[in-house]
């Protein structure tokens, strides 16, 4: 699933076939275009030791305040955020000063700060706390309703509302559909999703 992830952003190159992206193919995009338009979001996005201020403007690098504090407010991050000194607050490297869940939500921030076309999350959601999860569920869907998203996960309470479901194995696609449709087929996703609702 991540090397799916890595085909799409021109990290793993070596594979057969094709993959088109609003026709074009994928080998005939340059690396610059495909950086202007598809932003990557891992569950280990790194964050630079400095301000709010500095690591949002990674992504952009004229971006007003209004602007950072729209896309905290979009991760619920604006409130704590305030309490510690707002845009100026100061990040230990990997800020190491904030918990997981509020570095996956300011990781997230950050992506959003961009506004790409398209949207890929490789397991954004795998370590964090149910409150975190949640928040970043709830963005995740709210992004999805105009933009192109993929959402690679293991978790599968991320997925279940998304508009298809791909149930990748080491042979390719095996199953594919809504959260409805493979729950009636009852195959291997329908047998994941009752083995985790047990847990």
């Amino acid at each position: 699933k991540s090397t799916f992830a890595g085909i799409l952003t021109k990290k793993n190159e070596n594979f057969g076939g094709s993959i088109t992206i609003g026709g074009v193919r994928l080998s005939d995009i340059s690396e610059k275009s495909l950086m202007e338009n598809v932003t990557y979001i891992s569950h280990q996005s790194y964050m630079f030791k400095g301000t709010i201020r500095d690591n949002l403007r990674m992504s952009d690098s004229d971006a007003a305040d209004d602007k950072m504090w729209e896309v905290l407010r979009h991760v619920k991050l604006d409130g704590y955020i305030k309490e510690q000194g707002g845009l100026d607050m100061k990040l230990n490297e990997q800020a190491s000063n904030l918990s997981g869940g509020q570095r996956q939500r300011l990781a997230l921030a950050r992506a959003l700060m961009r506004d790409n076309s398209v949207y890929i999350f490789d397991e954004a959601t795998s370590a964090l706390d149910n409150e975190s999860e949640q928040i970043v569920q709830e963005s995740l869907e709210k992004l999805a309703k105009n933009r192109t998203t993929f959402v690679i996960a293991h978790r599968l309470t991320t997925i279940e509302n998304a508009e298809e479901i791909l149930m990748l194995t080491d042979e390719g696609i095996k199953e594919r559909g809504t959260h409805e449709e493979l729950m009636k087929l009852d195959g291997e996703y329908a047998r994941m999703v009752k083995i985790h609702s047990r847990t």
